[in-house]
């Protein structure tokens, strides 16, 4: 599986890791007179997203997949989510399966320790019914104030998946920019479609380390890193391959954020920088 070619950004093979290519981050958040340390609110979840089912002629049925195992800290403080396993069906669907899942943030407000920290991690892990595997994913987001340039907070993440494969083929390694995007097609088992022995048929794409920020030039800047974005479309066909419903998929896994805990300036527009790789599956030991 290759990942999607975009405008100035090259794919180069590796025999050993996946890798999502770093590109610098820095990001601008309220600075504490008194102290000069940066207020930081930091969160992280396993999962979320949505789903809208829309049948022919009918407005669509929608269901919104609230964040999964969510931890939130704000200025100061340490917090854990840890759960064995999540799972959820919609409409018949398998949309989500995860196991040892571990949310954690921690930030601190001290001259000695100023940082704003989120973790999600996850061991095996898929969705749509296996349409999309891992064997483990670790989606971190750590900010602190930058050493050299005042008033200014370097952001850094360094995304580790394993074993990742989209219907069941493995990602093929080598180092990939953040935010590289993998075509998803492939078949889901869902039991409403019942013309074709409950077959549909899905495709859509999948974006690696994908990054947003919110708020550019105003008194809350915010930045939100998703490790994997999965969206797109199955269709129920009849016997005649006329379209009978479509199911839309928005499922982000891995969410991370961080934002100004205390706003009250304008900011910076923020730079923001990413790391992350993907390495292959380990290998079973006899």
């Amino acid at each position: 599986m290759q990942a999607n070619r975009k405008a100035g950004r090259t794919i180069a093979t590796h025999t050993a890791i996946l890798m999502v290519a770093a590109m610098g981050v820095t990001l601008g958040l309220s600075r504490s007179a008194a102290a000069q340390t940066d207020q930081f609110s930091s969160v992280a979840n396993a999962i979320s997203g949505s789903v809208a089912k829309t049948f022919v002629g009918v407005l669509p049925s929608s269901v919104t997949i609230a964040p999964v195992d969510q931890s939130t800290t704000v200025t100061s403080g340490s917090n854990s989510v840890p759960a064995n396993s999540a799972s959820k069906n919609v409409f018949g669907v398998e949309v989500y399966n995860l196991s040892t899942i571990n949310d954690s943030t921690d930030d601190s407000d001290t001259a000695a320790l100023d940082v704003g920290g989120a973790t999600a991690t996850t061991g095996a892990g898929s969705l749509l019914g296996g349409l999309v595997t891992w064997k483990s994913n670790s989606a971190p987001l750590a900010c602190s104030p930058d050493t050299t340039i005042t008033g200014q907070v370097d952001c850094e993440s360094t995304q580790i998946t394993t074993g990742l494969t989209i219907n069941g083929a493995t990602i093929s390694t080598g180092p990939y920019p953040a935010g590289s995007s993998f075509t998803v097609t492939g078949k889901l088992t869902d039991p409403q479609c019942l013309l074709l022995a409950g077959i549909e048929s899905f495709s859509g794409s999948l974006v690696l380390q994908e990054t947003h920020f919110s708020g550019v030039e105003t008194d809350n800047v915010i930045l939100r890193e998703v490790g994997i974005h999965l969206v797109g479309d199955a269709i129920c066909k009849t016997v005649g391959l006329v379209s009978l419903f479509s199911t839309h998929y928005d499922l982000a896994v891995g969410g991370t954020v961080i934002g100004d805990a205390q706003p009250y300036r304008k900011h910076r527009t923020p730079h923001a920088s990413v790391h992350a790789q993907v390495e292959p599956a380990p290998v079973a030991t006899p």
